[in-house]
Order: C-alpha cells, then sequence, then structure tokens
C-alpha cells in the first residue's frame, strides 16, 4: 500500500518532466524560459533519485522501465547540443575581432614599422643614383639576377599557368612566414628584427623592379604577378608580427589597465605574504593566458589572409588575365582589409557605453 502511494504521489512530478520534456524538444531553451529550465533541472534530479530507488526496492519493472526511458529522455534534452547561434557568431566575427585587432597596440606597432621601412627601402631601391647598391646590399645581387631572369617572361608563360600545386606550394610557402614571424614575434627583439627583415627586403625587391636599371618589360611582369595577392600577403605578415609581440609583451610586462579586462580575466587577490611573495611569477602565468588570448583573433585572421593571399597568388597570379583584372582584385581586397579592419574595427560610442 505504501509502495502504490509513493508511486502515485511521485507520478505526477513524472507527469510534469515528460511535459517539460515534450515542450523542450519542440522549441527552443530560450522560449522555455529561466524559471521552467530551473524546474526541469530539478524534476530531472528527482526522477534520477526516484529510479535509484526503484532499483533498490526492486518496485515493479513497469516503473523501472518507465523511469529509465524518462530519466534518459530528460538527460537527453538537458545535456543536447546546442543550436547554433549564427547572431552570436555574426557578432564576434563582425563586431568584437575586428574592434580588438583595431584597437590593439601590438599590431598598430607593428603595422607602422613595417609600412614605414618597407616605403623608406622601396623609395630608396627605385632611387639608384642617389642610392647605388642599396638593393643589392638588402635583397643580394644573386636574388636580384633571379628576380630579373624569372620576370623576364609574362606570368602566364610561367610554370604552365595555375596549378593545384602551385597552390599547395604557395600555402606552404606562406604558412611558413607566418609561423615564424609569430614565433619569433614571442621574444619582441627578434620578432621585431624579423619583421624589419622582411619589410626591407620587400620594399627594396618592389623598389628595385619600378627603378631604371629594370627593363620596363620585366617591371610589367613582376608587378603583374605580385599586384593581385599583394594585399592580403602584406596585412597577414604584420598579423603575424602583432600576434607574436601580443604574447611576448605580455611575459615581459605582466600587467594589464583594469578597464581592458573581461571579469573572468581579473587576477585573484593575496590572501597572505606567501602568496605575495609568489605574485610576480602567478601574474606572469595569468598575463600570458590573457596574451594569448587577445592573440589568438589576431593570428587567425592572419593565416585566413595568408591562405587567401596564396589561392589568389596560385590561381589569379599567373593566369593569363589581364593586367586590370587583377588590378581589379587588389583594389577589391584592399577594400575587404579597409572594411573589416578599419570600418568594423573602429569604437563606436554607443559601444562604450554600453
Amino acid at each position: 500500500m505504501k509502495v502504490a502511494q509513493l508511486i502515485e504521489k511521485r507520478r505526477v512530478y513524472w507527469q510534469e518532466l515528460e511535459n517539460l520534456c515534450a515542450q523542450m524538444s519542440s522549441s527552443r531553451k530560450k522560449t522555455i524560459g529561466a524559471r521552467n529550465i530551473a524546474r526541469f533541472a530539478t524534476l530531472y534530479r528527482a526522477a534520477c533519485a526516484d529510479l535509484a530507488l526503484a532499483d533498490s526496492y526492486q518496485l515493479p519493472p513497469n516503473i523501472v522501465d518507465y523511469l529509465h526511458k524518462l530519466v534518459g529522455r530528460a538527460h537527453g534534452q538537458l545535456y543536447r547540443s546546442r543550436r547554433v547561434d549564427w547572431s552570436k557568431i555574426g557578432d564576434i566575427l563582425f563586431r568584437q575581432i575586428p574592434r580588438e585587432i583595431f584597437q590593439d597596440r601590438c599590431v598598430q606597432l607593428t603595422f607602422w614599422l613595417f609600412w614605414m621601412v618597407f616605403l623608406l627601402a622601396g623609395f630608396m631601391a627605385a632611387n639608384p643614383d642617389r642610392f647605388p647598391n642599396f638593393a643589392a646590399d638588402i635583397v643580394g645581387a644573386e636574388n636580384i639576377d633571379m628576380y630579373e631572369q624569372m620576370y623576364a617572361d609574362a606570368p602566364s608563360s610561367r610554370n604552365n599557368g595555375p596549378t593545384a600545386s602551385g597552390a599547395a606550394f604557395y600555402v606552404n610557402h606562406n604558412t611558413g612566414i607566418g609561423i615564424k614571424c609569430f614565433v619569433v614575434g614571442i621574444t619582441v627583439i627578434g620578432g621585431i628584427c624579423v619583421l624589419l627583415y622582411n619589410a626591407a627586403v620587400l620594399g627594396a625587391t618592389f623598389g628595385h623592379m619600378a627603378s631604371p636599371n629594370v627593363s620596363e618589360e620585366v617591371s610589367e611582369h613582376f608587378f603583374e604577378f605580385v599586384t593581385a595577392h599583394g594585399p592580403f600577403e602584406l596585412t597577414a605578415i604584420v598579423l603575424a608580427a602583432g600576434a607574436g609581440l601580443r604574447i611576448g609583451f605580455s611575459l615581459i610586462s605582466p600587467y594589464h589597465k583594469e578597464e581592458s579586462l573581461q571579469p573572468d580575466e581579473l587576477p585573484e587577490g593575496e590572501e597572505s605574504l606567501f602568496d605575495k611573495s609568489r605574485r610576480v611569477a602567478y601574474e606572469r602565468i595569468d598575463s600570458l593566458r590573457i596574451g594569448a588570448k587577445r592573440a589568438l583573433p589576431v593570428m587567425g585572421a592572419s593565416a585566413i589572409l595568408f591562405i587567401l593571399a596564396a589561392m589568389i597568388e596560385a590561381w589569379i597570379s599567373p593566369s593569363p588575365l589581364p593586367e586590370q583584372v587583377k588590378q581589379i582584385v587588389a583594389i577589391f581586397c584592399s577594400g575587404l582589409l579597409m572594411v573589416y579592419f578599419i570600418v568594423l574595427g573602429y569604437p563606436r560610442r554607443e559601444s562604450d557605453a554600453a
């Protein structure tokens, strides 16, 4: 009699849990409400306890079987995989990431260093009368001769045009550049030196190819090849170096402005003198975690740009498309970069107020 009364008493809660399972399976959790979800979790825990008691006290098999199915169904609803929140993904991709990259001091530093050295080296190499042998000293005389021979013919006549093997080669090559800039950038000084070296070599190469010492035909072939993929590849180098510097500076200077930290990034306070003696080591570890979190979207954007640059370099740059088409591709890529990193990245007042 007591068992029957207990079953009837608990059956009301089982039925309520079953109704909530049906409601959750047919609608999103947001539409159910926090109160119903909390009630669902309470009923689920109670049903698990009832199932354990039913097995222990050997209640009728039909009751045990019913509770097994009910608990299994409730477990599936409670821990089911979440649906993709496209609005949240869009907010991360098109608001949070570009603003974090735009405001990152390390990215700003690498941007200005790279382009200042790149333009200066290009100017000096393009004026051999005022700066003789500058390009040969920076790039190397053998490399300059190799470039001039390589671009003596039109890009479409070299390497049998666009190929899948060429795409794989450029992906591997660009990835290697990005990893080198990122890894060496962690040392800060080494990262800055690698960045400046790449900027000087690339700038001197571009400048030499535009100088009077190079025939007009070779110069046209060179710029026809590099124009389309240049914006993505050069920007990716800057971002990779900036991501490495972000981690490196987080180790050198483990202090962050409090207003720039998220609630889960705030360090714990010291509780004793012993904890205070470990404060430097603890702050550096915590700072490294914060720096890695900041560097992740920067390095992700760099990797995507390297891959896109490799695809363009493999399929568009060596293709027989008119040079005007490749210039349009370069303008389009530059426009995408400005829209994403400057227009979307520029902080708005409404976001600061929120």
